[in-house]
């Protein structure tokens, strides 16, 4: 875990193939084990290269296949942050879109850990950045769940979700669903929100359904907030 936060450390875990043994580990009975594991392949994932050395490893398929199978929170946390980073990753996307991502970060959309919520609605928003994920993730019927997550009690939780749809509505279905569930208000009333953040992710979320035209004559009422904020 130490040895993936140096560079030599990192180029001694891709150039030995040690990436493999640390994956094994990810089965690993004891917990503390399996948070290492997680913890060095987060660290690692902090450069390009190691980005790029994990997806080629093969390990983002694993990940989604934990989000199933692993039964310890802490370390699911761990392993939607390490998923969000390898997002950054050229091929990240394409890849995970060929396995059953979507259908699993849906279904921990809705966990008690607000953490998890987070960032499963983080990597819904990461996988929706390009047309191809934005379309998949709304054939995956993702747009539901996080408009519940609209008036989630955490703040961070909102952001995210916030966050995660004004990805989604910068297409056409995108907006339509957004409308057809009948969330504009709610969405004005997160202009108010006590966290910045999920203010300014509001108004981009305005501004990407305000491009259908029912939903822009609704949010008519909230341009006076708008002008103040800008």
């Amino acid at each position: 875990m130490k040895i993936a936060n140096t560079e030599k450390g990192r180029v001694t875990i891709v150039s030995q193939r040690v990436l493999a043994i640390v994956a094994n580990l990810f089965d690993d009975p004891v917990i503390q084990i399996r948070y290492n594991a997680y913890t060095c392949m987060i660290n690692l994932a902090q450069f390009v290269y190691g980005i790029n050395a994990i997806i080629d490893a093969d390990i983002l398929r694993v990940l989604v296949e934990k989000l199933v199978y692993e039964r310890e929170e802490i370390i699911l946390i761990l392993i939607l942050k390490l998923m969000n980073i390898l997002l950054e990753g050229d091929l990240a996307t394409s890849l995970l879109l060929n396995t059953l991502v979507l259908t699993r970060l849906n279904m921990h959309l809705t966990s008690n850990n607000w953490e998890i919520r987070k960032m499963s609605a983080e990597n819904l928003g990461s996988i929706s950045y390009n047309v191809m994920g934005k379309r998949a993730t709304i054939e995956a019927e993702s747009i539901p769940p996080l408009c519940e997550m609209l008036t989630d009690e955490v703040f961070e939780v909102r952001a995210s979700a916030v966050r995660a749809l004004a990805s989604l509505a910068q297409l056409k279905e995108g907006k339509i669903q957004i409308y057809d569930l009948d969330k504009l208000n709610q969405i004005i009333e997160l202009l108010y929100d006590l966290d910045e953040q999920t203010r300014l992710n509001t108004v981009q979320l305005i501004t990407a359904c305000a491009e259908y035209p029912p939903s822009r004559e609704k949010f008519k009422q909230c341009v006076s907030k708008l002008k103040e904020m800008a």
